[in-house]
C-alpha cells in the first residue's frame, strides 16, 4: 500500500511548496491538487489554478509523482488538456498522472459562465473528451466529430515521456466506472474504511464488460483526516464527522493506520491524506511526519 499527500487549494503557495518538498524527500508517493476556481460555499478564498500549480511543482520537485484530483472536463477543452499534460509530463521527467472527472461544482460554473449540464450530459461530454485525449496523446493525428468536440487531423507533438500517460478517473456511478474500465490505469473515489469494496466490485464488473483485467487498475481513496490528541479533540472530531459532506476519519496516528489497514484489506492500493483538517504551518508538516511513521508498516 502507498500513501500520498493532498494540499487543498485555499492556501499560500509557500505552504503547498513546503509540503511538496517534504513529500519529495521520502515516504510519500504523490502530491495531488484539486481543480476548483472558487470555494463551494462560504466567503472568498485564495485558490491557485491547478494546472499552473502542477507545472510549478514539476519544476521544484525531483522524485514524487504529481496529479490533479481531478481536472474537470468542463473547465478546459481536451486538446488544451492534452498539450498541457505532455508539457508537464516532460518537464517533470515522466512524473505526471492525468486525473480527470466530469465536473460537479455548480457555483463556479455559474460564476464563470461555463456549461455544466445535467449529470447525463456531463458524462456524455466526458466520454467525448476521453476519446479526444486518447487520440491526441497516442496517435499521430486525431479526427473527431462529436456533439461537444470536433477535431480535424489534429496533432499533439511531442508525445508524453510515459507511454501511455497514466490516466486517473474519479468515479462512482456505473457509466463513469465503465469509462474508467475502458480508459484509465488508475481510479479514485471518496470512501470510509469498510465502504470502499462495494464500488470497487462495480469497477471489477465494468472491467469484465470491457475485457479488461481488473487488477490492471490502481485504486486510491481518501477521507478528510483529523489527528486527535485529547478527549476534547475526539469529541470535536466526532461532531464534525457527522456534519461534513465528505467522509472523515479521525484519531491518533496509530488509529488512522488501523483504518488504513482496513482499506488495504478491501483492495486499496493508495491512501491519500488531505490536509484540510490538519493544523497549519510547521505543525502540519509534523503531523504528516507522525502519520508517515504510523503508516510505514503498511507500505
Amino acid at each position: 500500500m502507498r500513501f500520498s499527500v493532498w494540499p487543498l487549494a485555499p492556501q499560500p503557495w509557500a505552504d503547498t511548496l513546503a509540503l511538496a518538498t517534504k513529500a519529495d524527500a521520502g515516504f510519500w508517493r504523490c502530491v495531488y491538487v484539486q481543480d476548483h476556481f472558487t470555494p463551494e460555499s462560504g466567503g472568498p478564498q485564495e485558490i491557485l489554478e491547478s494546472t499552473a500549480l502542477l507545472a510549478a511543482l514539476a519544476a521544484t520537485t525531483t522524485r514524487i509523482r504529481l496529479a490533479p484530483l481531478v481536472l474537470s472536463m468542463t473547465h478546459r477543452h481536451p486538446a488544451v488538456l492534452a498539450n498541457w499534460a505532455v508539457t508537464v509530463d516532460r518537464t517533470s521527467n515522466g512524473r505526471l498522472t492525468l486525473g480527470l472527472g466530469a465536473g460537479w461544482q455548480l457555483n463556479e460554473h455559474e460564476q464563470y459562465g461555463l456549461a455544466l449540464g445535467r449529470p447525463g450530459e456531463r458524462v456524455d461530454r466526458f466520454a467525448e473528451g476521453l476519446t479526444v485525449l486518447d487520440g491526441l496523446l497516442n496517435k499521430p493525428t486525431t479526427t473527431f466529430a462529436g456533439h461537444y468536440y470536433q477535431l480535424s487531423a489534429a496533432e499533439c507533438e511531442p508525445k508524453p515521456v510515459q507511454s501511455p500517460l497514466p490516466l486517473l478517473i474519479g468515479a462512482a456511478q456505473p457509466r463513469m466506472l465503465r469509462l474508467t474500465a475502458r480508459y484509465a490505469s488508475q481510479w479514485n473515489q471518496w470512501s470510509l474504511p469498510g465502504g470502499f469494496s462495494a464500488t470497487s466490485q462495480m469497477l471489477d464488473a465494468a472491467c469484465e464488460q470491457e475485457g479488461r483485467d481488473p487488477s490492471a487498475i490502481w485504486r486510491s481513496t481518501q477521507a478528510l483526516t483529523m489527528v486527535t490528541d485529547s478527549p476534547a479533540s475526539e469529541v470535536r472530531a466526532e461532531a464534525m464527522a457527522k456534519q461534513l459532506p465528505f467522509p472523515m476519519i479521525y484519531g491518533t496516528p496509530d488509529r488512522i493506520a488501523d483504518q488504513a489497514a482496513r482499506w488495504r484489506d478491501e483492495g486499496v492500493d493508495e491512501m491519500i491524506i488531505p490536509d484540510y483538517l490538519l493544523p497549519p504551518g510547521s505543525a502540519r508538516l509534523d503531523t504528516y511526519d507522525a502519520l508517515a511513521e504510523a503508516l510505514a508498516p503498511l507500505a
